[in-house]
């Protein structure tokens, strides 16, 4: 491979600050003004057209025309956007003029209707390559049209321009590469463009092509998912270094490529906490279209073909070449049974860059591929989950999340629920009961299930010809129904504030049978916010708790969540076959507007105390340190959940050196084992943080963990940053 006048270890460099800078130092207000401009002009273009279908295929051929295709002498692979800062008045005249009727606020057209939280059909990709697949939907048209549907026909017509819109983007990137002199990013684009990609760089080519046009161009908040790479591509690594084409040390300049061009088309600020919260340190959507948003990279896990775990050597160069400093791609490994026994050289490296803060985080296949068996998934379908942004599951190809059914009045967090539970139970007994208190939970969950969300949920699934997505070009029986389709909807039950729930029952298990208080007192305290009541506050304080490896906590961690599980399956029954429940323990950061707006509760938390975060413990209830809060969160019935984030901060000096890696990697494997769900670590020392907070410009680089993607700790508004310092740090 040709690195031009640069040396290996120079063009690595050049990579990582390139990319450094986009994330920490670009100005907030920045655009990928082509696109907007492109964009507008285009969709008042193609008004003319009735379909929408047509609208964005003919839409997609002359974008790709215009569309600039800047390229660097350093670049590996092709695919760069131009971008444009402003100040506050020529943001406000630039989309005076270019966001009209026919455009989205976020400057993409109204035709455009993509959303994020997607993951394509790569290997099907990797396999056929783009000329194959349109190749495919060209059969289908001819066949709606010798039948008549004329809809269909249109549908798979947009289909069809948006295959050929992206092998022109990769021809005009070939052009665009020869011209710098950079022949072999040529040649890569080319192969990439004329067939089934033949090698590891032009197959990369093609992964990059497809996630860059997507992300950059099409979607707000893309969070796409971009596959498991080190299943995928392990056979093209290996003829080419069997060919003698490739080296492993060339092959990890690509992917030092790959991960880089992940964080340029990134904006500034942290999405979810600092957004809401109107931080001036946030670039936003409507200005860049991937401003935060998450890619996910799947490693390890289990092969469907041969059932065994992933852990070849692409898997560890994949991690080798994963950069703390970067917020893209979110690489989430998939642990598999014995895997830090039988893999100890790739299950080490992968620690020793979580605590190092990277963008990485690891999930149970022990307990995630039980749960998609049994909840009726084939063993290949199980085995190859993915997630996305969010910590939501996906079967890639086949669903999309549907977030909109459950707890409308307490979204994200569960907890309401169980406190009416325990109003109720109080009415007839003094003391908790375990088994009785259990079946009034049940109940509870059972009839507001039954009666709010049961009527909202969808009774059909036809496909839709008049709205093709990108999406439907890399998607399972899309051309073939010549329509958009979801061959599932993943109803996603946001558990959030599980560990209060834990600890509420507890607390109420504890003192009624162990301080001899009833239930009503208890629930009479909560009611004044524990006014006059401090004795009893400080006892429902120091009850056991989720994370304290308590005897009572750990039997509410076995049996409450399992009672919900079971109330929302019975209410719901039978579901129609294409729904799908997905319990996620998840409220995103959620956890402090949520808490506002619940009353006292009997774990001691306060009136409009955050609630507790995904599926960590409350603030303050680890107090017998690291392994006995994961011993205890194991209790919780994982394989019943399908995500959710646990985040973890380690002190540096806790883990430092071998015996500390060592330490942490045994800690981890340990979890899995025992069948924790996920976990996700933030290694910064609280002090760091508040040096941070004083002095941001000697910090611009600190990068923290949030729920399933990074963040820089700087551009995050200070409710975040505070949030951040409280986490109990091991």
């Amino acid at each position: 491979m040709k690195i031009g006048t640069n040396s290996t270890d120079e063009l690595r460099r050049i990579m990582a600050d390139e990319a450094i800078y986009a994330l920490t130092k670009k100005p907030v207000i920045t655009y990928s003004s082509e696109r907007v401009r492109l964009w507008s002009e285009i969709s008042r273009e193609v008004a003319e057209l009735a379909a929408q279908p047509l609208r964005y295929g003919e839409g997609m051929r002359r974008f790709v025309e215009r569309v600039s295709i800047p390229v660097k002498h350093t670049d590996l692979l092709i695919g760069r956007m131009v971008e444009e800062s402003f100040t506050p008045e020529e943001e406000e005249l630039f989309r005076g003029e270019y966001i009209h009727e026919r455009m989205r606020m976020e400057g993409i057209p109204t035709f455009i209707t993509d959303p994020g939280h997607q993951s394509f059909r790569w290997k099907d990709l990797l396999r056929m390559g783009l000329p194959a697949m349109k190749a495919y939907a060209v059969e289908w048209r001819e066949r709606f049209a010798d039948a008549g549907e004329d809809a269909k026909r249109d549908f798979v017509q947009g289909a069809v321009m948006i295959y050929d819109a992206l092998i022109r983007f990769l021809e005009r990137s070939a052009e665009a590469a020869e011209a710098a002199g950079l022949t072999e990013a040529a040649e890569a684009c080319r192969r990439a463009a004329s067939g089934a990609p033949d090698s590891f760089r032009s197959a990369l080519q093609l992964i990059w092509t497809v996630e860059f046009f997507f992300c950059a161009y099409i979607s707000p908040n893309p969070t796409l998912t971009v596959g498991r790479l080190d299943l995928f591509l392990i056979d093209l690594y290996r003829q080419d270094l069997a060919d003698g084409v490739l080296s492993r040390e060339e092959a990890a300049l690509l992917i030092d490529d790959f991960y880089a061009k992940n964080n340029l088309i990134m904006g500034r600020g942290e999405h979810q906490m600092s957004a809401r919260a109107n931080s001036p340190m946030c670039t936003g959507w409507h200005r860049i279209l991937c401003y935060d948003a998450p890619q996910y990279l799947i490693l390890g896990g289990i092969d469907p073909l041969t059932e065994q775990s992933v852990a070849n050597e692409l898997t560890a160069l994949l991690i080798e070449r994963i950069h703390p400093k970067y917020k893209n791609p979110v690489v989430v490994f998939r642990y598999t049974r014995n895997y830090a026994e039988e893999h100890p050289k790739i299950w080490r490296a992968l620690v020793d860059k979580l605590r190092a803060s990277a963008s990485a985080m690891v999930y149970n296949d022990i307990s995630e591929c039980a749960m998609y068996s049994s909840d009726g998934e084939s063993r290949e379908d199980a085995f190859s989950h993915e997630y996305f942004g969010c910590n939501w599951p996906t079967l890639p190809g086949k669903d999309r999340p549907y977030h909109g059914s459950f707890f409308q009045d307490s979204t994200y967090c569960i907890l309401p629920v169980l406190m009416k539970a325990a109003k109720q139970y109080a009415q007839t007994a003094q003391r908790l009961d375990r088994e009785a208190f259990l079946q009034t939970v049940y109940d509870a969950f059972y009839a507001k299930i039954t009666a709010e969300t049961l009527p909202r949920l969808p009774k059909t699934n036809p496909p839709r010809s008049d709205l093709l997505q990108f999406y439907s070009c890399f998607a399972y029986d899309n051309i073939e129904n010549g329509g958009l389709y979801f061959e599932r909807s993943n109803i996603i039950v946001p558990c959030g504030g599980l560990a209060n729930l834990i600890d509420t029952a507890s607390a109420l298990d504890y003192l009624t049978n162990e301080k001899q208080y009833t239930v009503q007192q208890i629930l009479d305290a909560c009611e004044k916010d524990f006014e006059g009541e401090a004795v009893l506050h400080a006892l429902c304080k120091n009850a056991p708790k989720l994370g304290d490896g308590h005897p009572v906590s750990s039997y509410w961690a076995k049996v409450l969540p399992d009672t919900i599980v079971r109330a929302t399956h019975d209410a719901l029954q039978p579901l129609p076959p294409f729904l799908k429940l997905r319990f996620c323990i998840e409220n995103d950061t959620w956890h402090m507007e949520r808490g506002g707006l619940i009353d006292a509760t009997p774990d001691g938390r306060r009136k409009g105390a955050p609630i507790a975060q995904n599926s960590q413990p409350a603030v303050g209830s680890a107090k017998n340190g690291m392994t006995a809060m994961l011993s205890s969160l194991a209790n919780i019935p994982f394989d019943r959940f399908a995500s959710g984030a646990l985040n973890v901060t380690i002190q540096p000096d806790s883990f430092a050196g071998e015996a500390g890696l060592q330490n942490l990697a045994a800690i981890l494997s340990a979890y899995f084992e025992m069948g924790g769900m996920q976990i996700q670590l933030s290694a910064v020392d609280r002090e760091l943080l508040l040096e941070a907070q004083k002095n941001p410009d000697a910090h611009r680089d600190l990068m923290v963990r949030v729920t399933g993607y990074s963040a820089v700790f700087v551009d995050m508004c200070r409710r975040a940053q505070d949030d951040l310092i409280t986490r109990h740090t091991f």
